[in-house]
């Protein structure tokens, strides 16, 4: 048990109503910062325990930081405008929420005495590259997604003064049933499309991506938090697994897999130009890291809420970021 509070700013979103879950499950004092945009479905199953505080906020807004980081042990930093659709429609929220709030965040931080500061950022800030990626390569961001959060890692590595420890986990691409869904996401949209429609579409196809289950990515914070302060302070790591390197082919052939008789078209034409394979050796070694669950777990997850009617209409707006952000 810990009696140590920990504040976790997006905490309804995808990755974070599963890190919530867990570290209310570990003992911890939670402290949750959302502005709810894509609703409280996320929290919404354990909003009332009595170790988690709820603050509807916005990072933007001074105040409501101060607020949230009072009495902190460590924050992590899961808001943001995810994706790089959703970040193409308005470039100025994008950079003042993606790259100026950080540095907001880190001298709030800095002036709560918070210890840790443990920022999501993204294996997409690589781009394009035909080599396996460790942390030490020169990141080439391809979108306004991929530059704020390259941008943001510099804010927090170089401003953390000396008693702020920063971490930076740069994520896979995440999949998997979370309670608040999204099927913006690769192996999330292949899957219900082969359930509900038995087709698939494979644009290009060749282009390399790294994977990782919502829950692993939510343990991957959790083994950051926990981990001996030397062997985090600084530090960047591609969160992810080696094993779950897949070309997007081979994701549709998953899919097939788990879902048989789903037709898969191959379209050449492909309008994203990202090919990252990345290295996720530093993540093990360091902090005995690696994803428990397959792509497959991740498939026959969303086969079982489709099938049982948890989710009724995948094309609902609140699936995609893009969609129900500026609706």
């Amino acid at each position: 048990m810990s009696n140590k509070t920990i504040l976790v700013t997006g905490g309804a979103g995808y990755i974070g109503s599963h890190l919530v879950n867990k570290l209310l499950a570990k003992g911890y004092e939670v402290k949750v910062m959302d502005n709810l945009i894509y609703g409280d479905e996320g929290l919404r199953s354990f909003l009332n325990r009595p170790n988690l505080q709820f603050i509807r906020g916005d990072i933007r807004h001074i105040e409501d930081l101060v607020e949230a980081m009072a009495g902190a042990y460590a924050v992590i930093d899961l808001a943001a405008i995810v994706g790089e659709p959703a970040c193409e429609l308005d470039h100025n929220a994008t950079l003042t929420i993606n790259y100026e709030a950080t540095k907001a965040l880190i001298e709030i931080a800095k002036y709560c005495k918070v210890k840790r500061f443990i920022f999501a950022s993204t294996c997409s800030a690589y781009g394009r590259s035909s080599f396996i990626l460790s942390e030490k390569v020169k990141l080439k961001p391809l979108s306004l997604y991929a530059e704020s959060k390259a941008k943001s890692e510099e804010v927090v590595l170089n401003n953390s003064g000396n008693k702020l420890m920063p971490t930076i986990l740069r994520l896979s691409t995440i999949y998997g049933v979370s309670p608040r869904m999204r099927f913006d996401l690769v192996v999330n949209i292949l899957a219900v499309k082969a359930i509900t429609e038995g087709k698939i579409k494979i644009y290009g196809g060749k282009q390399w991506r790294p994977n990782l289950h919502v829950q692993d990515a939510a343990e991957a914070f959790i083994r950051c938090l926990e981990a001996p302060k030397d062997r985090i302070n600084r530090e960047i790591f591609n969160a992810g697994t080696n094993s779950q390197n897949y070309q997007i082919r081979e994701l549709g052939k998953i899919v097939q897999k788990c879902i048989p008789q789903t037709k898969i078209e191959y379209i050449e034409e492909n309008p994203d130009k990202r090919n990252y394979r990345v290295c996720f050796d530093k993540i093990e070694k360091v902090l005995g890291f690696k994803g428990i669950k397959t792509i497959e777990d991740g498939i026959l997850e969303i086969r079982d809420i489709v099938t049982k009617g948890t989710i009724k209409n995948y094309k609902e707006d609140k699936y995609y970021n893009v969609k129900y952000l500026y609706k």
